[in-house]
This record gives structure tokens, C-alpha cells and sequence, in this order.
């Protein structure tokens, strides 16, 4: 079953911290602004279980931005609670499209395993414990959720942004062919089918990917292999 917690009225800006939609089907989300996949982790996950963590998208996510006042239960906040939440030294909503991975990593390492991630570095320099390149990244994740490399027993948070298929500002041209993209998404629909993937996000990041048309196309790709019916 298929929902709405954040229902797509405008198809607005969706800059460090604005929420436009968010759409949940089963342990799967897509929202606009990627600020969102820390909360929708909490929804489907198990307190004392431990996940791996692969990131894909053209940003680390990882500044520290948040966490010196972050003091908060991620297992009982609401959606409208976390949403709202604000840093007021700064007067932006604490949780932000760069920040929100790096308040996991230090709040939770309990819950986690192995990370990995494939990023283009725009806007830092940061990694997770081991980078993949795009061009060894269909490979990777092929031999993951196949079942071809065994990694260990913890299921799998994939964190998905879309601005990774789109090269930086000005152009946002995309950056690799269909079959590319349709391999990450057949590797992601066996890993959602056997059980390995306890939850995906994906983020649109209209102005990352250069509008929201843009998106959408990209995301119409990922929908049609993994069976979504969103916007």
C-alpha cells in the first residue's frame, strides 16, 4: 500500500530544508529534499538490529552542521516535529539536505555496519568508509544484491539521490545511458525482492538534477523496474 505523507500540492524550491513531497510504499520513500531519508530510516528499521549503509548521490551529506544541538529520539519523533525542529542560532530548520547523514553516523553507530558510497564530491571531500567509482558502481552493486558477494548478514539502507545521474552547475546534463541507470535499478529491485534492502530512499533534488522535469524523467526510470506509481 501506497501513501502520501507529504502530498505534492506545488512543485516548489526545495533548497537546504523545503519539503514539497514525500511518498511512501512499503520500506520504500521518495521525497524532494534528501533532509527527509533520516526520518523515513527510523519508520521501517529495528532498534537493536544493525544495517549497512550505501549512499549514492552527487554530495557526501555529511556536514556537522547539526550536530552539536542535536539532542533528539529519532525512534519517537514525529514527521512534523523532525520537520519543524530548528537551529535558531541560524533560523533553518536544524535537519538539512547536507547534514542529516552525519547525525547518524555519530548519534547511532550502534546500528551500523558496513558503508559505502558513490559520490561526486560536490561541496566536500567526505566519504564513508570505503568510496566506489562511478564507473565500478553497476559492477558493485550487481554482485551485492545478487547475492554474488557475500558482505555480511545486516540488511541495507540504500540512500538515493537522483542529482548523481546529473553533471554540476550550469549544464546538469545527464551523465550516463539508460542502461546504466537501469542497472542500478535492477540491482536495487533484487535487493528490495530478496529481503536484503530493509529501506530505500530516494530524493528528487529538482535543482540538483537541473528541474523538476528532469527529475521526474530520471525517476520514471527507477519506477518503471521497481514498480513505483508516485508522481
Amino acid at each position: 500500500m501506497s501513501q502520501f505523507l507529504i502530498p505534492l500540492v506545488n512543485r516548489g524550491e526545495s533548497a537546504s530544508s523545503q519539503d514539497n513531497v514525500l511518498w511512501q510504499k512499503d520500506n520504500i520513500f521518495v521525497m524532494d529534499n534528501h533532509r527527509l531519508a533520516l526520518w523515513c530510516w527510523f519508520q521501517v528499521l529495528e532498534k537493536k538490529k544493525r544495517y549497512n549503509l550505501f549512499h549514492i548521490d552527487a554530495h557526501p551529506d555529511m556536514s556537522e552542521s547539526a550536530l552539536k544541538n542535536f539532542n533528539h529520539d529519532l525512534w519517537t519523533l514525529s514527521l512534523e516535529d523532525y520537520r519543524r525542529t530548528r537551529q535558531e542560532d541560524i533560523n533553518l530548520p536544524l535537519f538539512r539536505w547536507d547534514n542529516y547523514l552525519e547525525v547518524f553516523l555519530r548519534n547511532y553507530p550502534e546500528m551500523i555496519g558496513v558503508t559505502l558510497s558513490s559520490t561526486h564530491h560536490l561541496g566536500s571531500s567526505k566519504e564513508l568508509s570505503e568510496e566506489i567509482k562511478p564507473f565500478d558502481l553497476a559492477k558493485r552493486m550487481h554482485e551485492i544484491f545478487s547475492g554474488k558477494k557475500y558482505v555480511n548478514d545486516f540488511g541495507w539502507i540504500v540512500n538515493l539521490d537522483l542529482d548523481y545521474f546529473f553533471s554540476a552547475a550550469p549544464e546538469k546534463f545527464e551523465l550516463f545511458s539508460d542502461d546504466f541507470v537501469e542497472s542500478i535499478a535492477e540491482s536495487i529491485d533484487l535487493g528490495l525482492k530478496s529481503g536484503m534492502i530493509s529501506a530505500l530512499t530516494i530524493s528528487l533534488s529538482p535543482e540538483c538534477c537541473g528541474s523538476w522535469e528532469k527529475a521526474e524523467l530520471m525517476l520514471g526510470k527507477f519506477s518503471k523496474i521497481l514498480n513505483l506509481s508516485v508522481l
